[in-house]
């Protein structure tokens, strides 16, 4: 069976993770992912260790699988043409380059849309597309800063400390994903295209979610908590007798079955910690009392009494932990993908499952132009034309994974 985007065409010009990420993800779901790259370099996360079997870069497999590579040199009329004839027939055009390069190129929306009116354009930006700083260049770490999120990540009174994730370069891409899909699904009411547009900016203010309210209802600037939140007390790590243990009471009736399963039954009538405010006011010397608790027996012994009494609590895994975890493989979360010429590599499996269109991973991670023979074929070029385009250097042709 096919995935739900089969038949889907997308033209992906981008370097990095938020619109590689994004393509990814419609690839997972069936779209024909043509992925434009430089010639002789591609993607500049081709290079970047460590390397699957000392070739395949671990960042470019990481959101490349399962699409076709086409190495065009954009600065070439000749190679902003094939784009421009690919695109004329695409359903989507995804791009992250810096603001104003594709214009520059001839291959902007206005220049795209008048040639194919039913073609969503789909726009990442660092900043969005209005405002001073509008065509400067921005990265995940860069903008987790700029943002705000940093601000109340890591300990109080500590280094400001990033998120181990990228949550700017993914949430952006998985933002843009969105916007793709639903402007696929205003086309068929429409019969027309449009362009989508979002940013990094855009997407890290979304994130910052409620801690944005709590700011516009209290006053109070938010600061880091640590592992912990203002949401509910106890809810952080502790440290156990061998490991860190995750607790995350969150109303009244899950802290008195919390009391119950580290046998403190007094502590749920407690005056001070009987409600959330209680033990928010309280929060010190609450979590100086658990803590000590706590740091009495093993992480995996709280860890099944605490579920045995319906809180949610578990140690902090290490990603060796968790891909070892039998829930991770009992819904098949990880897959294995052979890379021709490489070897075997383990990847997040695609995230949504669908009963009637499920989505599947559609092969590797591409050498640099590794399809740009057969899609230009399919453009109609001769082996003759491809051959003059190859030898000025205006396509690449089945280049290796590192560059």
């Amino acid at each position: 069976m096919s995935g739900p985007l089969n038949g889907i065409k997308v033209v992906e010009v981008s370097v990095a993770m938020a619109a590689p990420f994004c393509g990814q993800v419609l690839a997972d779901y069936g779209a024909d992912v043509i992925k434009i790259e430089r010639v002789g370099p591609g993607d500049d996360s081709r290079v970047w260790p460590p390397f699957h079997h000392g070739q395949l870069g671990h960042y470019f497999a990481s959101a490349n699988r399962g699409k076709r590579s086409l190495a065009v040199d954009l600065k070439s009329e000749r190679g902003a043409e094939l784009v421009r004839r690919l695109a004329s027939d695409a359903d989507v055009l995804l791009q992250n380059y810096r603001l104003g390069a594709m214009e520059r190129a001839g291959l902007g929306y206005d220049d795209l849309s008048a040639i194919n009116p039913r073609l969503i354009y789909c726009s990442i930006t660092g900043f969005g597309r209005h405002g001073e700083r509008r065509a400067e260049p921005a990265n995940d770490l860069f903008m987790q800063a700029f943002s705000g999120g940093m601000s109340i990540t890591g300990e109080p009174g500590s280094a400001p400390v990033k998120m181990g994730i990228s949550t700017a370069d993914i949430g952006a891409g998985l933002f843009a994903t969105v916007g793709i899909l639903s402007a696929l699904e205003a086309r068929h009411h429409t019969g027309r295209g449009q362009h989508v547009d979002t940013s990094l900016l855009a997407g890290q203010l979304a994130m910052l979610s409620y801690h944005l309210t709590a700011f516009d209802a209290s006053g109070i600037v938010p600061g880091p908590q640590g592992s912990g939140s203002e949401i509910g007390v106890p809810y952080g790590a502790f440290p156990t007798a061998d490991d860190w243990l995750v607790v995350a009471v969150f109303n009244d009736s899950m802290w008195r079955n919390f009391c119950a399963a580290i046998e403190q039954p007094a502590l749920a009538d407690d005056p001070r910690y009987r409600e959330v405010a209680g033990r928010k006011d309280n929060k010190r010397q609450l979590l100086e009392l658990l803590e000590q608790h706590l740091r009495t027996r093993s992480a995996a012994d709280w860890e099944a009494t605490m579920r045995e009494h319906g809180v949610p609590s578990t140690r902090v895994n290490r990603i060796d932990q968790v891909l070892a975890d039998p829930q991770v493989a009992d819904n098949a979360m990880v897959a294995e993908v052979e890379v021709p010429g490489v070897g075997p590599i383990r990847v997040p499996a695609p995230p949504i499952n669908y009963s009637e269109t499920p989505g599947a991973i559609g092969g590797p991670p591409p050498r640099i132009g590794e399809h740009s023979r057969p899609i230009l074929l399919d453009l109609g070029l001769s082996d003759d034309e491809i051959a003059a385009l190859v030898g000025d250097g205006v396509v690449g042709v089945d280049g290796d994974h590192t560059g």
